[in-house]
């Protein structure tokens, strides 16, 4: 939250304005494009235009590429199995996965009182629209239509607060690498409060200690049912 602060107190000014011209070819079926830039002065007054110079176009579309390098839709490689639903389209970014029934290392703030360790979580379903991560809990060895709350602190059923989570984003934009990357940033931080209601149907840190120590499997009866549906995370 602290980063999102500190871009909400930048204080952004405008220095100059980018101004596009068109011309239908008369004599053919093509369409040329002309940019001219314009200083803005401090009384917000436009200047004199002149051609934009490609030094500025590449440093503007530099500075944009590595605001959104994670919006990038250059995914490549080899799909893994797990891939459910993928969709690349600049504004529509989003990446479905999903993992089976496993035994994965859980760490906790120290005011909840339960020791950092291994606990055997449910299937779990991963959502990534754009910079914003889902998880979602299914029961049995692969998704079906009904899902469930994933039943960790920190998590609601639109989205994960990712919290001190810090892992570096990977230049290689493979689908092992982005996938790798976003459990990363879920299981690496701390898990510290309760994100809304209640994501299961009972005491969540109760059953959460008890299944650390005792090395038992989350109860599938304890899942909440979530309103929406395998098919809906698709749309």
């Amino acid at each position: 939250m602290s980063k999102i602060t500190e871009i909400l107190n930048q204080v952004y000014e405008p220095f100059c304005a980018i101004v596009a011209y068109r011309a239908d070819g008369h004599y053919s079926n093509s369409t040329s494009y002309y940019l001219e830039q314009h200083r803005i002065n401090q009384n917000g007054i436009l200047g004199a235009g002149k051609p934009l110079k490609q030094k500025t176009m590449v440093k503007l579309f530099s500075a944009i590429s590595q605001a959104n390098k994670q919006l990038d839709s250059s995914l490549y490689g080899a799909v893994p199995d797990n891939v459910l639903y993928c969709d690349t389209r600049l504004g529509n970014e989003r990446l479905v996965w999903y993992r089976k029934p496993e035994e994965r290392m859980l760490y906790f703030t120290d005011s909840l009182d339960i020791p950092n360790g291994r606990m055997k979580v449910p299937g779990l379903v991963y959502v990534v629209r754009g910079k914003t991560l889902s998880v979602y809990a299914y029961k049995g060895s692969k998704p079906k239509s009904q899902l469930f709350f994933a039943p960790f602190m920190n998590t609601s059923e639109e989205s994960v607060c990712l919290g001190n989570s810090k892992v570096v984003f990977p230049e290689e934009r493979t689908f092992e690498n982005i996938i790798g990357y976003w459990e990363k940033m879920f299981w690496q931080s701390e898990f510290s409060h309760i994100l809304g209601d209640n994501p299961c149907l009972g005491n969540l840190a109760t059953i959460t200690k008890d299944c650390i120590l005792n090395g038992k499997a989350f109860p599938s009866d304890m899942l909440k049912p979530a309103k929406k549906k395998l098919q809906d995370l698709f749309k």
